[in-house]
């Protein structure tokens, strides 16, 4: 597990664990699967200058608010480029600067459909704006949630199909996996990139987490409990935006 980034978790501790659950040779293909990521928790104090939910988008008097069906989309969260590039080094291989916005329909009226694409979300990359401060937009806002963040290591879940192969197929012992680590790597609330957090969501094939968030107060989704963004791996490291999906889970 060579990343460039910072790891708060205790990576030696974790790859011990594994080893001993699975033995060598599966441990060996499982570890392979690691991936880097950012979790993200609500914190008060934490700085409004960095990633947050909701809030006013710090942009450029450029910006063109995006719509859905004649609607201004509702931004959803915003996360701080910079910080990324910082816990993930090389790992990050979207712009070093600047802010993604995640918007989402307001409504959440938009058919999912992950094979003709997806006109019910938009992922924007922005230049902040020198002086830093939110820019009042035409779309509804959410109340502005800063979050803590932090890199972690993202391991695949006990459903999924890669953690399956690796380990030939033997559930029982990424069950007893699963459990021996959940002490050391807690799902957060919010994560950018890494694995799924939610084995009940809808996944579009060929694409990985870009954003998973879940909801907070204030953020009034209705009966929706989780809204995640997905991308696929080539446009992920070029840096393209323009075929992100969205889904989300309903309570």
């Amino acid at each position: 597990m060579d990343f460039a980034g910072r790891d708060s978790g205790n990576r030696p501790a974790i790859e011990e664990i594994i080893r001993t659950e699975l033995g060598t040779d599966a441990a060996e293909r499982f570890l392979s699967l690691v991936r880097p990521s950012v979790g993200f928790a609500v914190r008060a104090d934490a700085s409004e200058a960095d990633s947050m939910i909701g809030g006013l988008p710090r942009t450029t008097e450029s910006f063109e608010w995006p719509h859905y069906g004649g609607q201004p989309m509702v931004l959803l969260a915003q996360v701080d480029c910079g910080q990324a590039a910082r816990l993930l080094g090389k790992d990050w291989t979207l712009p070093g600067h600047g802010y993604l916005l995640f918007f989402h329909d307001d409504e959440f009226a938009a058919e999912l459909n992950f094979d003709l694409g997806d006109d019910g979300c938009r992922v924007m990359h922005v230049a902040a704006r020198s002086d830093g401060r939110p820019r009042e937009g035409n779309g509804p806002a959410l109340p502005a949630l800063p979050l803590e963040a932090s890199a972690l290591s993202s391991l695949p879940g006990w459903t999924t199909a890669e953690a399956d192969q690796a380990v030939g197929g033997d559930v029982i012992a990424l069950i007893n996996l699963d459990q021996a680590l959940s002490v050391l790597l807690p799902a957060p609330r919010h994560r950018l990139l890494g694995w799924c957090d939610s084995s009940d969501i809808p996944q579009p094939k060929g694409h990985r987490p870009l954003l998973q968030l879940e909801a907070e107060a204030g953020t009034a989704w209705g009966e929706i409990v989780n809204v995640s963004f997905w991308i696929r791996d080539e446009d992920l490291q070029a840096g393209d935006l323009r075929n992100v999906r969205r889904s989300y889970e309903v309570a």
